[in-house]
C-alpha cells in the first residue's frame, strides 16, 4: 500500500528554501559563536552545523509523508544507540573506539535536534514561535559569557535572532496558508517576503532610537570603558587604569587579556618614600599597590578581585572622605599579612596630579592613611596628598630583581633574599581554606599543560624559592639562536582561534606580551606546584631621580600587574617575572619639583558651617573633631569662629573658590599660624576649653571642602567593597525586559491594525467600499471567523445567518462597483451606504469583550490573514 503524501513537492521546496536555509545559517552562526569561547567544542563548527541541517532537511522531506512522529523518532534512536554501541566494541586501538563514539554521539545529538526542527517545521503550527523563542534564550546566555557590554556588541548579538525569530514565524504561516494550486506563487511568496523586510526595518529602527538610552546606560554603567585611555571594553584593547567621574585616575579592579594594551603618559602623582638599601644612602623602590586579583574567570580569561579573599590584609581607606590631618588606621591588616620576619614600618607622601580623590596607593602592608596640606605655592600642581605608613618587607624593592645587569650591590642583594627565603623548605598556610585559595587552578585541559610545563621546569628545584627561580628562568631564558625567548609586548595578539586559551598560547606559542600575561602565567604555574600567589595591581616604581633621592614621580604608563607569593613567617613577598620593555619609550624624566617646606600644623578643625559671612571673609563652624598639637579631641558642637580671608579654599578636585563654601557644608579648617605655637592645651582641656584659649577669630589657612562622592568605595570590617563592572543580571534583566516589551508591542500590533483599518473605513470617501469590505474581513478574521476561499458567497451567507447582518448584499454591491460599468441604484447605494457601521456594532453585540479581546492578542491570525493567498 502505498504511504499517504501529506505535503506537495512545492511546499516541500518552500520549508526546504525558506525555514530550513534560514535556519541553519543561524545554527551554524550560533555553534560558531559558542566554538569561538569554549574549547571542549575544539572548533568544529562546520561540521556540527552540517550534522544539525542533515537532520533538518531529511526530516522536512521524510514527515511531508504520512509518518507518525513518535514512532519514527523512536526507530531513530534505537538505530542510533545500537550504532554507538557498536563503535565501542570496534576492535581498534581503545583510544580511537573512544574517540569515534564521541564524535558518534555528536553527531546523533545535533542531528536528532534537526530532526525535531524539520518535524516542527513540517507539522506543528506554533513550533516556530518556541524554537524562536528557545534560540532567543540560549543567545542571552551566550551573550552574557562572552560578549562585552557596549551598544554595537548588544546590537550585533541580538539583531540577527530577533530578524529571524520575526521571519520564521511569518513564513511558516505563510507557507501553511498556501493555495498550492496558485501559478503564481513564487510572486506571491517574494512580494510578501519583501513587505516583511521592509516592515521589519522600519520596526527595528524605531525600537533602536526609542531603546538607544537604555543601551547606552548600559555601556555607560557595565561596560567598563573610557574615553580617554580607561579601556574601550572589547576583546582586542585593554587599558590597565580608568578614570571615574570626575576624571581622576585609578586601577581597575579586573583585567582582562586581551589582544592589545592601551597607555598614556600622562602624569598621575608623585611620591616620596622613605625606603633606602642597607647603606643608608641608596633608595629602595617598592611597588605601590592598589589591589589584588585572585579570581579568574576563565570564560572571559579576566583576572578579578574578590572582597572575601581569606586573611584579608588590603588597607583600602577613601583619603577624599577623612578630614585633613586626622587618621585612619587598621591594625588587623598587619595580623593578616601573617608576617612576623624581616619586616619594617615605612613611611610615603603621595601627592595627588590626576589620581582619582578615592583612589588609595602604597607599597603592602599598608595600615596608616592621613591626608595632608599642599604646600600653598604648589596647590596648581597638586590637588591633595596624604602620607602612608607600611608594614614592609625588607626582602621587597621595584629593582627589576631579576637582571641586576652588573650592579654589585643589586646582585648582593638578591642573593641575601634567595638565601633567607631558601630556609622555608615547604609552605604551609595558617589553615587549609587559606591553602586552598591561593592555590586554586581551573580543571580543565589548557590549565593542565600549564601544571606540567612548571612541573618541567622545576623538576631539579628542591625549595619554593628555587622553583620559583626555575620559572624565572624560563622567561629570561634564549632560544636556539640566542636570542630572547620572550618579548615584552603591548600588542601580543591573540590566538588564531579566539577560543583558545590565552595564557597557554602565550606560554607555549607566541611568547609575547605585557605585564598580566607574565604574572597571570606565573601565578598559574606557581599555584599548579601547590605554592600560594595572587596577582598584585597598583604602579611600578622607577627611580629616575638623581636630585631628590626618595622621590618617585608615577605615569600612566607604570600601572602594573605583578604576583606576590607567600612564604611563611615573611608573609607575602613580590616577585615580578615580566622582562623589560625595550621596543617602548616610558614616559619623559620628571624635571618637576617635588613638594618642600611643608609648614607645621598647629589646629585642624572637622566640622559642619553654621554661618558664612561673605562681607569680612569669615565663618561659624560647628566642631564635632580637633586636632590640636596633634592631640585628637572629640566634641558634641562646639562653635569656631575662623577668618578665612588668606585661606586657600579647596575640594578634591583642586582650588575652588569663597562663593563654594555653603551653610550646612562639611569642611576641614587647617591652621599654621605661628600665634597658636605657643598656646598648649593643658591635660584635662575638652574642645571648648581649647577654643576659648584661642584667639577670636582664629587665623585659618586652609579650608577643604569634604564632598561626599557616590562612587567611592567603601569598606566594612576592613574588608574592600568593590564593584564589578559587569553585573550580568541586571545586563540580563534588562535584556528580558526589552525582549518582553517588544513582545508587548507584538500582541498589541493585531489591535493597532484594526483601528487603522476601521478609521479608514468610517472615513473611506471614494465610495468604493474597499476599504470597509477589507476591515469586515480583517474583523471577523481576527474573531476567528475566517473566509472559506473557495465558497465566499456561502460564508457570507453563514456570517448573515450569525449575525443578522447584510453582508452578502453588501458584497454583491461592491462587487458590481469593482467589476461592473452600471451604475447603482437608489436600494444597493443606501446598502453601500449604511451597511458598516451597523455590522460591527452587531458583531460586537453578539460577541463577549472577554472573547474579543482574547482573539486580539492572537497575533497568529493576523499573519494569517495578511499571509493567505487572495
Amino acid at each position: 500500500m502505498a504511504i499517504g503524501k501529506l505535503h506537495s513537492v512545492k511546499k516541500v521546496v518552500a520549508q526546504l528554501f525558506l525555514l530550513a536555509l534560514p535556519t541553519a545559517a543561524l545554527v551554524f552562526y550560533l555553534l560558531w559563536r559558542l566554538n569561538l569561547f569554549y574549547s571542549i567544542l575544539e572548533n568544529h563548527w562546520v561540521k556540527q552545523g552540517l550534522y544539525f541541517f542533515a537532520g533538518v532537511v531529511l526530516s522536512i522531506i521524510f514527515y511531508a509523508f504520512r509518518f507518525r512522529f513518535w514512532a519514527t523518532a523512536g526507530l531513530l534512536f534505537i538505530l542510533q544507540y545500537i550504532v554507538y554501541k557498536s563503535l565501542g566494541s570496534i576492535n581498534v586501538s581503545e583510544f580511537d573506539s573512544f574517540y569515534v563514539s564521541i564524535q558518534f554521539l555528536v553527531f546523533s545529538i545535533l542531528f536528532c535536534c534537526g530532526w525535531l526542527v524539520g518535524f516542527g517545521f513540517s507539522r506543528s503550527k506554533y513550533f516556530t514561535v518556541c524554537w524562536a523563542v528557545l534560540l532567543l534564550v540560549i543567545q542571552i546566555v551566550v551573550v552574557s559569557k562572552t560578549t562585552d557590554v557596549h551598544v554595537t556588541a548588544l546590537i550585533n548579538a541580538f539583531v540577527p535572532f530577533l530578524t529571524y525569530a520575526f521571519y520564521i514565524i511569518y513564513t511558516s504561516e505563510l507557507i501553511r496558508n498556501m493555495n498550492e494550486e496558485e501559478e503564481r506563487f513564487g510572486l506571491f511568496i517574494g512580494k510578501r517576503l519583501v513587505g516583511f523586510a521592509v516592515f521589519f526595518l522600519v520596526l527595528f529602527l524605531v525600537l533602536l532610537n526609542v531603546f538607544r538610552n537604555e543601551f547606552n546606560a548600559i555601556e555607560k554603567e557595565w561596560g567598563g570603558g573610557s574615553k580617554s585611555g580607561g579601556g574601550k571594553g572589547t576583546e582586542k584593547n585593554e587599558s590597565m587604569t580608568q578614570k571615574d567621574e570626575g576624571g581622576g585616575v585609578k586601577n581597575k579592579d579586573q583585567s582582562k587579556l586581551a589582544g592589545s594594551l592601551n597607555k598614556d603618559k600622562d602624569l598621575v602623582f608623585v611620591a616620596r618614600l622613605d625606603n633606602f638599601l642597607s647603606d643608608g644612602k641608596t633608595p629602595n623602590p617598592l611597588y605601590f599597590t592598589a589591589f589584588y586579583y585572585t579570581k579568574f574567570d576563565t570564560a572571559t580569561q579576566t583576572f578579578e578581585t574578590d572582597k572575601n579573599i581569606p586573611y584579608n590584609d588590603l588597607f583600602d581607606p577613601d583619603p577624599s572622605q577623612i578630614p585633613l590631618y586626622f587618621k585612619k588606621t587598621d591594625q588587623k591588616v598587619i595580623e593578616n599579612s601573617l608576617a612576623i620576619r624581616n619586616r619594617k614600618i615605612v613611611t610615603a607622601e603621595i601627592y595627588n596630579v590626576s589620581l582619582s580623590s578615592t583612589e588609595f596607593l602604597a607599597p603592602s602592608t599598608s595600615f596608616f592613611c592621613q591626608p595632608i596640606s599642599v604646600p600653598k605655592e604648589q596647590k596648581q600642581t597638586y590637588r591633595s596628598a596624604y602620607q602612608a605608613k607600611m608594614w614592609v618587607s625588607e626582602l621587597n624593592s621595584a629593582y627589576f630583581i631579576y637582571n641586576p645587569a652588573g650592579n654589585v650591590q643589586l646582585e648582593d642583594f638578591q642573593q641575601q633574599r634567595f638565601e633567607l627565603l631558601r630556609e622555608v623548605t615547604e609552605i604551609k598556610g595558617p589553615d587549609e581554606a587559606f591553602m586552598n585559595y591561593y592555590t586554586y587552578m581551573p580543571k580543565d585541559a589548557e590549565y593542565r599543560k600549564i601544571g606540567e610545563l612548571a612541573k618541567n621546569l622545576t623538576k631539579n628545584a628542591r625549595t619554593p624559592i628555587d622553583k620559583i627561580l626555575a620559572l624565572r628562568d624560563y622567561f629570561t631564558s634564549k632560544n636556539e639562536f640566542g636570542q630572547p625567548l620572550f618579548k615584552y609586548s603591548d600588542n601580543p595578539g591573540v590566538p588564531g582561534l579566539p577560543s583558545a586559551n590565552k595564557l597557554t598560547y602565550f606560554l607555549l606559542e607566541n611568547r609575547k606580551g605585557y605585564c598580566a600575561y607574565f604574572a597571570g602565567a606565573t601565578l598559574f604555574m606557581l599555584r599548579s606546584l601547590g605554592i600560594p600567589s595572587r596577582v598584585a595591581v597598583g604602579f611600578s616604581t622607577t627611580d629616575r631621580s638623581n636630585k631628590n633621592p626618595g622621590w618617585y614621580w608615577f605615569y600612566r604608563d607604570q600601572a602594573h600587574a605583578w604576583v606576590q607569593v607567600y612564604f611563611n613567617e615573611f608573609g607575602w613577598i613580590d616577585f615580578d617575572t615580566t622582562i623589560p620593555d625595550v621596543n617602548t619609550q616610558q614616559a619623559s624624566q620628571p624635571d618637576g619639583t617635588p613638594p618642600e617646606n611643608v609648614m607645621k600644623t598647629f589646629l585642624v578643625a572637622d566640622g559642619q558651617i553654621k554661618f558664612v559671612d561673605q562681607k569680612q571673609k569669615r565663618l561659624t563652624m560647628s566642631v564635632e573633631k580637633l586636632l590640636y598639637h596633634d592631640t585628637d579631641y572629640t566634641s558634641k558642637g562646639t562653635d569656631l569662629l575662623a577668618d578665612i580671608s588668606l585661606a586657600t579654599i579647596t575640594s578634591d578636585t583642586g582650588i575652588t573658590n569663597f562663593s563654594a563654601l555653603k551653610e550646612g557644608m562639611h569642611v576641614t579648617a587647617v591652621s599654621h599660624a605661628e600665634v597658636l605655637k605657643t598656646i598648649y592645651a593643658l591635660k584635662n582641656d575638652n574642645v571648648d576649653g581649647i577654643v576659648k584659649k584661642l584667639p577670636v577669630p582664629v587665623p585659618i589657612d586652609e579650608i577643604k571642602i569634604m564632598t561626599k562622592d557616590p562612587t567611592r568605595k567603601q569598606k566594612e570590617n576592613g574588608k574592600t567593597e568593590i564593584n564589578t563592572d559587569v553585573d550580568w543580571i541586571k545586563v540580563l534583566w534588562i535584556t528580558l525586559i526589552s525582549l518582553v516589551s517588544l513582545v508587548l508591542i507584538l500582541f498589541l500590533l493585531p489591535w493597532s491594525i484594526w483601528m487603522y483599518m476601521d478609521n479608514r473605513a468610517r472615513s473611506e470617501k471614494d465610495g468604493s467600499g474597499y476599504a470597509r469590505y477589507t476591515a469586515c474581513l480583517y474583523y471577523l478574521n481576527q474573531l476567528g471567523i475566517e473566509a472559506d476561499p473557495l465558497r465566499p458567497n456561502d460564508y457570507l451567507k453563514s456570517v448573515d445567518a450569525k449575525f443578522s447582518t447584510q453582508f452578502f448584499d453588501f458584497n454583491a454591491v461592491y462587487q458590481k462597483m469593482k467589476y461592473s460599468s452600471f451604475p447603482l441604484t437608489v436600494e444597493e447605494q443606501r446598502v453601500l451606504r449604511n451597511f458598516y457601521q451597523p455590522f460591527i456594532s452587531k458583531v460586537k453585540e453578539q460577541v463577549p469583550f472577554k472573547t474579543r479581546f482574547g482573539k486580539f492578542l492572537n497575533l497568529t491570525a493576523t499573519l494569517h490573514f495578511f499571509s493567505k493567498s487572495k
